[in-house]
């Protein structure tokens, strides 16, 4: 074999490893602003440098293509913004999909699936199914709005700065705790405080301190105290559960329909408000839709892509 090509290769193997390492440096909890800036330079000092971070790149994404709606796997965000250096990009990152655009990171989670990401500040959230996050990172902190879904954010972690996150008309600025928030009907927004206090506003209403065990609801623009059975339905879908207290057929579909691909459909509109009790594992609508057999007047014509839920003969919703 020609010295060039040994010599090149040599090179070329090199240039991997070192791109492997900044790979795994990246991810690091302990990777910091001046390391980060070693990376840039080395991604300038040659331009096979950043094909191959780019490549082994792809590769590292494509590994984990799928994650089931019970795995968590902590996901630094800022690692493409790193490379690319700004612009628009669009990736799909181990099951669910994340896009850079005019500064703001995008993360969405398709039906069934789950995401931990682990934000700049080192805040963690875990972003429910069928959901969309916008991050921004600010000098003053991140600022992240829900476009849709639910997600829970635990920034005991966090380095600096404070913390906004918008959600429908209202926002809540938080430096350190626990909260859940989500996107409801009408683009309303509901936040739940588990721990720790923040500022909440909606639109130009004063601010409102939400403390502790207390729920923000947009609708009604009220703060009230949680008794814990309802703070443990508000949050059992973490662990993939859905509890429901007298919630209506419509509602609990709804809910359900986020976690599987065989939906569930009301197909007599005089059913949708049938009430419904239980704890129920998500991600699995032929399971549900036998229990809703059993409980209520219902039958099921079930395909591949639906199970559709009737009245049943004889019988008259009520």
């Amino acid at each position: 074999m020609p010295l060039r090509i040994i010599t090149e290769r040599v090179a070329q193997a090199r240039i991997e490893r070192e791109a492997a390492r900044w790979l795994a440096r990246l991810h690091a909890d302990d990777c910091d602003e001046r390391e980060r800036a070693r990376f840039r330079e080395w991604l300038r000092a040659d331009p096979t440098h950043a094909t191959a971070f780019e490549e082994l790149t792809t590769v590292w994404e494509l590994v984990g293509a799928r994650v089931p709606i019970d795995a968590h796997r902590p996901m630094q965000v800022t690692r493409r913004r790193l490379l690319l250096g700004g612009g628009a990009t669009l990736t799909a990152v181990a099951g669910g999909f994340f896009a850079l655009s005019a500064g703001a990171e995008i993360y969405r989670t398709d039906v069934g699936e789950r995401r931990s990401l682990v934000l700049a500040d080192r805040s963690k959230v875990l972003l429910d199914a069928d959901s969309e996050l916008r991050v921004r990172n600010r000098d003053t902190g991140c600022e992240a709005t829900l476009e849709r879904g639910r997600a829970h954010f635990d920034l005991q972690s966090r380095t600096t700065g404070s913390l906004l996150v918008r959600a429908g008309g209202c926002h809540l600025r938080i430096e350190r705790g626990t909260f859940e928030i989500e996107t409801g009907e009408g683009s309303a927004a509901r936040i739940l405080m588990l721990r720790g206090a923040g500022d909440v506003r909606q639109n130009e209403n004063p601010i409102r301190t939400l403390a502790t065990g207390h729920l923000f609801d947009e609708t009604s623009t009220s703060v009230a105290p949680m008794p814990a059975a309802e703070v443990e339905r508000l949050t059992a879908w973490q662990d993939g559960r859905a509890i429901f207290d007298n919630d209506s057929l419509a509602a609990a579909v709804q809910i359900m329909n986020r976690y599987d691909r065989q939906r569930l459909t009301i197909e007599d509109a005089s059913t949708e408000g049938l009430r419904i009790s239980g704890t129920f594992r998500v991600g699995d609508n032929a399971a549900f839709a036998e229990a809703l057999r059993a409980m209520l007047p219902l039958d099921i014509e079930a395909s591949d892509e639906a199970l559709r839920l009737t009245r049943r003969a004889g019988r008259t919703a009520s």
